[in-house]
């Protein structure tokens, strides 16, 4: 209960005072009353209560006297004057003088109730600045800005702690950026030596004098004073590698907005921790930037056809093309980055599109002894280990450029002699490319750069060859031309003697007539 005195020379308002509220409800106790000036400063230094109602007109010594008295002795004690409507100008000065309201007689219950409630907030308020005073050496500096970060301060508590400690609030500028350490290896032992890297950190603001630290989840939390990013980037980046080469691990910063009222700490502090949360797909670069985020907002619809661009992988692959490994790995990485997936459902997708790529390279035997060891367990471990998707986009490429190398050592001579038997036996047939890439399980895009690579020449003239040479035999048994061009999988005659003319430099009649001389 918050103690009460009402002061005023008439025995009715002081009675009326005490009955029109409930003063034990709203948290108050009326401990005395009184009659006149000189009686009411006894009873304040006395009972030492934290409101009074003063009338301005009372004998002794008038309310005012009694106001400036209670200012000199330094008294803690509320006032609420009440006063007539001629005594306005007294209540002008009375309020001028500190107290905290006043009301006009006759005294509206109401009001009366409302200013209670005001001055009752307001001493919880300084009830609770005075136990931070306390216990201000105990909070510590880091505490504050901590506070600060998370905005859980009310302003008169920033003016307090802002005097207190010299902060010189406000600043025309502030922005939160937030360091991560990580080590592979032992991430208990970074952990330990977080205040270790924090000293850095703090040397880096002393010599710039443009912010303070604290430490908030095991993280190093930055209030950068007029000291912003991008426009301070390079400054910020030679910390990061400062950081780098200490710790000996990688370093991620997030950095959030800056603002220009302190009130908005909070906002910055909160768009820091949500990058940080990004850190496995945004933090490549060991900054992310809230203001360089917005960019990866806008592309989210960007879209990856994974079958298809598995298939490209495969022959890439094959034929140890590594650019194309590279140009699909880092729209596959694109895609993954303008997603809005975790970072456990990035790892598992990305490692989905590695493994169900080296699935569809074991549907050839041919390199399947290779591609097995691709698929053991502690590679895949290591994929899933990656700190960024960088990282992992980065040890996949390693994977599949190894892989491709390996399989160009192959010898792709027992492949090669099994297409060339094929077409052996369905030459005279209508075979097109899509029907024997079909045959030996691959995609016809994919079988005519195969095609190439081993035979040297395409599949078109590589055909076109064969049933010439077939041709001539048929011929040389005496075959008639356009039986032969039947025979060799020709039906249009006319044709077939023109590509017997281009590859043989005669007409299949003039080879015939060369044959019989």
């Amino acid at each position: 209960m918050l103690k009460t005195i009402l002061i005023d020379d008439e025995p009715i308002i002081l009675e009326g005072l005490q009955k029109i509220i409930d003063w034990e409800s709203l948290g108050f106790e009326v401990v005395a009353t009184a009659q006149d000036g000189i009686e009411g400063l006894e009873k304040i230094k006395k009972f030492k209560p934290e409101v009074a109602l003063i009338d301005i007109r009372i004998p002794g010594i008038d309310g005012l006297t009694l106001i400036n008295k209670l200012k000199e002795e330094k008294v803690n004690t509320k006032i609420i004057i009440i006063s007539g409507y001629s005594e306005f100008e007294y209540a002008k000065e009375a309020i001028e003088l500190g107290v905290e309201s006043y009301l006009l007689k006759p005294v509206d219950p109401y009001l009366l109730q409302q200013k209670l409630e005001k001055v009752k907030q307001k001493i919880s308020q300084e009830i609770e600045l005075q136990k931070m005073m306390h216990t201000t050496q105990e909070l510590g500096l880091e505490k504050v800005i901590e506070k600060l970060l998370l905005g859980t301060f009310e302003a008169n508590e920033i003016d307090y702690f802002n005097g207190f400690y010299k902060l010189s609030l406000p600043w025309k500028k502030y922005q939160v950026a937030i360091v991560t350490f990580y080590n592979k290896g032992n991430q208990k032992f970074m952990e330990d030596r977080i205040f270790r890297f924090k000293s850095e950190v703090d040397g880096f603001l002393k010599r710039n004098k443009c912010g303070y630290t604290t430490v908030v989840n095991n993280h190093i939390c930055i209030l950068f004073k007029d000291f912003w990013y991008p426009f301070n980037s390079k400054s910020i980046n030679i910390l990061k590698e400062n950081l780098m080469r200490i710790a000996g691990s990688q370093v991620i910063i997030s950095i959030g907005s800056e603002v220009n009222d302190y009130n908005l700490i909070k906002k910055s502090f909160e768009e820091a921790n949500r990058l940080l949360e990004n850190r496995f797909l945004l933090g490549y670069k060991g900054i992310i930037y809230i203001g360089e985020c917005k960019e990866y907002e806008k592309n989210r619809e960007n879209k990856f056809n994974d079958k298809e661009y598995i298939e490209k992988l495969v022959m890439a692959i094959v034929l140890n093309g590594f650019d194309s490994i590279n140009q699909i790995l880092e729209k596959k990485t694109e895609n993954l980055l303008y997603s809005d997936m975790s970072e456990e459902d990035v790892k598992i997708n990305f490692l989905n599109f590695y493994i169900e790529t080296l699935y569809k390279l074991l549907q050839d035997n041919l390199y399947k002894p290779v591609v097995e060891k691709y698929l053991c367990r502690e590679i895949l471990k290591n994929l899933y280990m990656q700190q960024t998707l960088t990282e992992l986009k980065s040890l996949i490429k390693f994977y599949f450029v190894s892989l491709a190398d390996e399989i160009s050592k192959i010898d792709p001579k027992s492949f090669k002699r099994k297409i060339a038997e094929f077409i052996e036996k369905n030459y005279f047939a209508d075979i097109k490319l899509e029907i024997i890439a079909n045959a030996f399980g691959y995609n016809s895009s994919y079988f005519s750069k195969l095609f190439k690579k081993i035979f040297g020449e395409n599949f078109t003239i590589y055909l076109d060859k064969v049933r010439i040479e077939k041709a001539k035999a048929f011929l040389k048994e005496g075959y008639k031309v356009c039986e032969t061009s039947k025979k060799v999988g020709f039906d249009d005659v006319d044709y077939f003697c023109s590509k017997f003319k281009k590859y043989v430099g005669l007409s299949p009649k003039e080879y015939k007539e060369q044959i019989k001389k």
